[in-house]
């Protein structure tokens, strides 16, 4: 997935240059599992490397799966900076096989910039989810 640049992400979130390097290792990495894989259990993402243990299925075989992991991944390292977890945006969808429409790292208010993921572009970016179900036409 792309993602804001490093620039970007240390002006937007006060974050260290190492952080925003593992943001965007991690947006990268949702492309590969193997790689996903290494930079969960040696990056220093507990909490993610502990959900990814409790599920029952490889989540690295599955691209929607490898988007959740590494969504989680950069959830846990805005975590000190405000965060609490990924969310799904969108109208509910019985289809398992590619997920919601948008996804967003939780910093507590409707409108506190965050990160969004957009699965139809593969794209990672900046913003607030208010803005979004504002203009929204589901």
């Amino acid at each position: 997935m792309r993602a804001p640049s490093e620039k970007n992400l240390i002006q937007t979130f006060g974050l260290t240059r190492d952080e925003a390097k593992m943001i965007r290792k991690l947006a990268k990495a949702a492309d590969d599992g193997e790689a996903l894989e290494e930079l969960v259990n040696e990056g220093g993402l507990p909490q993610t490397e502990r959900w990814v243990r409790q599920m029952h299925s490889d989540p690295y075989n599955s691209r929607m799966w490898r988007i959740s992991v590494a969504l989680a991944g950069i959830a846990e390292v805005l975590g000190p900076h405000g965060a609490f977890g990924v969310e799904a945006l969108g109208p509910d969808s019985n289809d398992y096989q590619h997920g919601p429409i948008y996804e967003y790292v939780n910093m507590g208010d409707t409108y506190a910039t965050t990160l969004i993921y957009r699965r139809a572009t593969d794209n990672l970016f900046i913003s607030n989810y208010g803005d979004i179900v504002e203009k929204a036409r589901w």
